[in-house]
């Protein structure tokens, strides 16, 4: 009989230690991405044109021309997402500006200022160089850059829509759904000619970085 509950004794106590030993899986916190889907179809000058990503190299970048001014007068940011491929000369920009902030409190906008930036500004006026609007700049197979004009005579639109904003380890993004129509214009150096590219029905997605 001692020996039965020697043994029993042992077994109960070998099961415990074994169950203490199992190492419970830790599965870590999911970790946030931002969707930096890009994709531009629409007609240019009557031919229609669609770039996607991952196809013959395309992708979205994000960029941005800060102003740095001394304190009191506020600073500036436009900032510019382009679709292109490493491969294909052809690409188009849209560009969006400008943000105001004080840099001598914050090198960079803060985010809520970004956002809050990019959430208000969904019909821009056209501007050149995208100083206080919005700008198209297209680069055609031959790799000359064509750009909207604010003077322009001809008829332009733009509407930005769908905003979504996210942060993940790559930094913040306000993706959007960019619709517009335009005329974008290049002169010549030497016989100083000004030729035009119409856009019609374009809409690039893309996004922002701050």
């Amino acid at each position: 009989m001692k020996n039965m509950k020697f043994i029993l004794f042992g077994a109960i106590a070998l099961t415990l230690s074994v169950t203490s030993c199992i190492e419970h899986e830790v599965i870590p916190a999911p970790v946030p991405t931002v969707d930096k889907y890009c994709h531009f179809q629409g007609l240019i000058n009557g031919i229609s044109t669609e770039f996607t990503e991952n196809v013959s190299g395309y992708y979205c970048s994000g960029t941005k021309a800060k102003y740095i001014l001394p304190a009191p007068a506020f600073s500036s940011a436009v900032y510019y997402s382009e679709m292109l491929s490493p491969t294909y000369p052809v690409s188009i920009r849209i560009g969006l500006g400008s943000l105001q902030w004080d840099a001598a409190l914050s090198s960079e906008p803060s985010l809520s200022t970004f956002n809050n930036f990019h959430m208000i500004n969904t019909t821009p006026a056209y501007s050149n160089a995208a100083a206080s609007g919005f700008e198209v700049a297209y680069k055609d197979g031959s790799g000359l850059l064509w750009t909207s004009k604010q003077t322009s005579t001809n008829f332009q639109d733009v509407t930005l829509s769908a905003i979504k904003q996210g942060s993940d380890a790559t930094g913040d993004y306000s993706r959007y759904v960019c619709t517009f129509n335009c005329y974008v214009y290049h002169q010549d150096p030497v016989t100083l000619a000004l030729d035009s590219i119409r856009f019609q029905n374009a809409e690039l997605k893309g996004f922002f970085k701050r």
